[in-house]
């Protein structure tokens, strides 16, 4: 019996070990697309930097947005980058002035680009993301410090997506192996530590046993009796003293009950 509870509890170790291990991974590989992503998004925070400062520059020398000469550059950082699906200059009202595709020159931007700009046009820099990429913009001013557009360069999720996809399954091999050690040394100890435990309580139950029905209520009990855990013994001590004090007050009853009956 107290072999089988032990077993039980070593084994309700194997799903928390589990669920832990699994729990981990989820968090980790989660913390792992949040960094990578930034990295990214940094990465092209600064390229659309680049762009913008080129822009400004021109502006400044009384160019106005409608007139640039920045069709090549735009051009010229998408072909540097397989991950850059397009780079595109949009006016106040979302139209696309500029772009490394020119399929898209005149097109509206989504309605979502250009909330996203007015609310963070302060900002250095501004993000969303569509469903197969993230956009990654910045405001640009003019010689008198207004905001008449926006720069914004998309690129793909398909790149994010692979490098969490394989750290994903790095974590798996990993965490795999790591659990199956984890358990086996978990179940192991566990099934040591509770065995033992287990032993002395039975022993204790045989000793309580032996004192209840009479058969030996001294410390002799205890010599000889394999329990180490000093709780245990402390226990058996106290209970043996307790029957003693109990047998002692019935045999001064008794001598009492018959000193009034002489």
């Amino acid at each position: 019996m107290f072999f089988g509870f032990a077993f039980r509890v070593a084994l309700l170790l194997v799903p928390i070990l589990i669920l832990g291990i699994v729990t981990t991974s989820a968090l980790s590989v989660h913390k792992f697309g949040q960094t990578f992503s930034q990295l990214l998004t940094s990465r092209f925070e600064f390229v659309t930097s680049e762009i913008r400062n080129d822009v400004e520059n021109q502006m400044d020398l009384g160019l106005v947005l409608e007139n640039l000469e920045i069709t090549e550059v735009l051009e010229t950082y998408a072909l540097d980058d397989r991950q850059i699906l397009s780079i595109e200059v949009f006016d106040e009202f979302g139209v696309v002035l500029y772009s490394s595709d020119s399929s898209s020159l005149g097109d509206l931007v989504p309605e979502e680009w250009i909330s996203t700009w007015r609310l963070n046009s302060n900002n250095a820099s501004w993000s969303t993301q569509d469903h197969d990429a993230v956009v990654v913009g910045t405001s640009i001013r003019n010689n008198l410090g207004q905001h008449v557009g926006s720069l914004v360069l998309r690129y793909s999720r398909e790149f994010l997506d692979q490098r969490i996809e394989e750290q994903a399954r790095r974590l798996f091999a990993v965490n795999s192996i790591a659990a199956g050690i984890s358990i086996i040394i978990a179940f192991l100890g566990a099934m040591f530590l509770l065995n033992r435990t287990c032993r002395e309580l039975k022993l204790m139950g045989q000793i309580m046993d032996n004192i209840s029905t009479a058969k030996q209520k001294d410390v002799t009990v205890l010599k000889g009796a394999d329990i180490k855990h000093p709780i245990y013994r402390r226990f058996v001590a106290a209970v043996l003293a307790t029957y003693k004090d109990m047998d002692t007050t019935v045999d001064r009853a008794r001598e009492l009950d018959e000193g009034k009956g002489t």
